[in-house]
């Protein structure tokens, strides 16, 4: 289910904007947040330095049962990938009626306050789209963000990184559920790329996927059918072939060597 936040773009100062606001939680998810607040510092005590909320939920827009419950920790030291694996998998079977899933990212708080690009983008995600459940809330300490290529770059890792582990996955599946898990991936990230690297371009500020596949259409005419496929494969990838996939993956090279002003 692709949920655009209607409230994302910019302030009358070119401040970035979202709807993220603890009242626009919808009631029906309340309980469930709560449960997650309480279960995160439960299990993992001092080394989680804080729990945020972003995403649909956050924003008002999510609808039972096909939206994810999206949650950042934000921890004290590293912490083993599965170990959080298994406490958003438990949540997710808890609470299988109301949301699809319960999604857990992670970071530390180095890497947050890292002078680098994936800290800049940590940052800003953090103060504009995200909604502090518990722990030290880092948001008030963090500047506001006006949209800019490192702001942008910020926010999408490494485009041609993942583009070669999205091959390298293609390369290995081997059966079509295979293959549309790494369709979906892929498009749901290379929209947001998109999405970032458009809107900046051409004055302004969006994470919409939908948006993403407009902006592409308009100025880069030559990607339309591609973007079209990589919307909707961003909620139901269907049965997509190979070539097809692998098409959607050149998009992600010529989102790499985009310039970088």
């Amino acid at each position: 289910m692709v949920t655009r936040d209607p409230a994302e773009g910019l302030s009358v100062d070119g401040v970035i904007v979202t709807g993220v606001a603890a009242e626009r939680v919808p009631g029906v998810y309340r309980a469930a947040v709560a449960d997650c607040t309480g279960r995160l510092p439960a299990v993992f005590g001092a080394r989680l330095h804080s729990v945020y909320l972003y995403g649909s939920v956050a924003t008002g827009q999510a609808r039972p049962p096909e939206s994810d419950l999206d949650l950042v920790a934000v921890w004290r030291s590293e912490v083993i990938p599965d170990e959080a694996g298994v406490v958003s998998g438990e949540l997710s079977v808890r609470y299988a009626g109301l949301v699809r899933e319960v999604s857990l990212a992670s970071a530390t708080l180095a890497q947050v306050l890292a002078a680098d690009r994936a800290g800049l983008g940590m940052r800003c995600f953090l103060r504009h789209y995200c909604l502090c459940l518990t722990g030290t809330d880092l948001r008030a300490t963090l500047p506001p963000c006006r949209p800019s290529r490192a702001v942008a770059d910020g926010f999408n890792d490494d485009p041609a990184a993942l583009v070669q582990r999205w091959r390298a996955l293609l390369a290995a599946a081997r059966t079509p559920t295979e293959i549309a898990a790494v369709a979906r991936a892929a498009a749901r990230k290379l929209l947001v790329v998109a999405a970032t690297l458009e809107s900046v371009e051409h004055g302004g500020w969006t994470t919409d996927r939908a948006t993403a596949a407009a902006l592409l259409t308009t100025h880069h005419p030559e990607w339309t059918r591609t973007a079209e496929r990589a919307l909707a494969w961003s909620t139901n990838p269907g049965l997509p072939t190979t070539d097809q996939v692998h098409q959607l993956l050149r998009l992600g090279d010529w989102l790499a060597t985009r310039p970088t002003a």
